[in-house]
């Protein structure tokens, strides 16, 4: 059995040397968790998403069964962040998960490869994974099929610009002497619940969106160490906003970007970074301008040959050494397991070698989480540290402003 993917499955196999394209969850359980019930889920869960236990073929795109047991998918007993080494997205399943035994109950940590799906898609996966587990069986159809997509780019043609996403004046972090002892780590900072309404607060007085406040946090904290005096970005953006009709499972890659590059003099006031943001991304929306980084990939698919298909995501949606992303509001009322209380959530993206560097946003149950997921060394990590303290302290400075 083969099942063939689609355009958008390619965005993530290049570069994959300095970065490994997956999505990382954790969260903890109280030991009212029943194990048994979330190894049923799993299984469930691939029955409805069978590319979650297959393996991804590059050559003609394509997801093929390796598996139809937990075997290779669920661990016990070992260390996500080191284990996952091992992972081959080209021989394994497309999702893997780690189960470790707490004092209070379980410690669990999920993968999900990002050439089968984005962050949306790992969100709805969550959903899936915990309505199989409350139920004890799924009803839902997975649709992975860009029909959609296609029709959106007829009715709002866009002009491909590869400079939009190769900026002139790229956000930098600095290098440092010490570059011994580099691992894996990971770190979550998060608002208060109280923190996190007050700046839904002040941004909904300014008429901006928490994105906006986000990417300007980030941009300025990172332009403190880069010898630049703009703050250029690429926001992710889910697409099945424009999707007409009710929602549907996709656990898939439906994701384009927005890019920005705004002047920014750090002697500004963060409010008119915020400000500029703001009015950059509304434009950038007005015009559907995230529909270009994804265009020329849509219209060659079936003409072209990988390697150029590649060279065309180099062109237009290529990595960046500083990278944003905003998963949004994960939904408590859809990610809970019965009777079992879920704390110290985190939602990030793949790890990034310093100085590459990716903060990624997460919200749940009324919490911002500021994350990343980085390689490097008890320097680096410091660094990393102190940009996204910066980040919670700009957004701190912003909410007791305005309320």
């Amino acid at each position: 059995m083969k099942y063939p993917g689609e355009p958008l499955n390619i965005l993530h196999t290049i570069g994959l040397k300095e970065l490994y394209p997956l999505i990382r969850i954790s969260f903890s359980v109280d030991d009212r968790f029943d194990v048994g019930r979330f190894k049923k889920a799993i299984i469930q869960c691939n029955e409805v998403v069978p590319e979650l236990f297959s393996k991804y073929v590059l050559e003609d795109n394509s997801f093929i069964p390796v598996t139809d047991d937990l075997e290779g998918v669920l661990f016990m007993g070992l260390d996500p962040d080191i284990d996952i080494e091992r992972w081959d997205l080209f021989a394994d399943p497309q999702l893997r998960i780690y189960l470790n035994k707490s004092e209070e109950g379980y410690d669990i940590t999920i993968y999900l490869s990002h050439i089968l799906t984005d962050g949306a898609g790992g969100k709805q996966f969550l959903y899936l994974l915990a309505s199989a587990y409350n139920t004890g069986k799924i009803d839902e159809v997975n649709h992975q099929d860009i029909d959609w997509l296609r029709q959106l780019l007829k009715e709002h043609p866009v002009k491909t610009n590869r400079q939009v996403d190769h900026p002139a004046k790229p956000l930098t972090m600095p290098a440092l002497a010490d570059g011994q002892g580099k691992r894996r780590r990971t770190l979550t900072i998060r608002l208060s619940k109280a923190e996190t309404n007050q700046l839904c607060q002040a941004a909904h007085h300014k008429h901006v969106t928490l994105n906006d406040l986000f990417m300007a946090a980030f941009g300025q904290a990172v332009q403190r160490y880069a010898d630049t005096d703009e703050i250029a970005l690429a926001c992710p953006t889910d697409m099945r906003q424009f999707i007409p009709g009710a929602e549907q499972l996709r656990i898939a890659n439906h994701t384009s970007r927005y890019n920005i590059a705004i002047k920014s003099d750090l002697r500004q006031p963060f409010e008119t970074v915020v400000k500029a943001v703001h009015q950059t991304m509304a434009n950038n929306k007005q015009k559907f301008q995230c529909f270009q980084s994804i265009k020329e990939l849509i219209d060659k698919y079936d003409q072209y040959p990988l390697a150029e298909l590649q060279q065309i995501v180099e062109d237009n949606y290529h990595v960046r050494n500083i990278s944003y992303t905003n998963f949004g509001i994960i939904d408590p009322q859809r990610f809970t397991f019965a009777d079992c209380a879920i704390t110290g959530f985190s939602m990030l993206g793949t790890y990034r070698k310093y100085p590459m560097f990716q903060v990624a946003i997460s919200t749940y149950c009324g919490q911002v989480n500021l994350s990343f997921a980085m390689i490097g060394s008890d320097a680096e990590e410091r660094m990393a540290r102190a940009v996204v303290l910066t980040m919670r302290d700009l957004l701190r400075e912003y909410f007791l402003r305005f309320n």
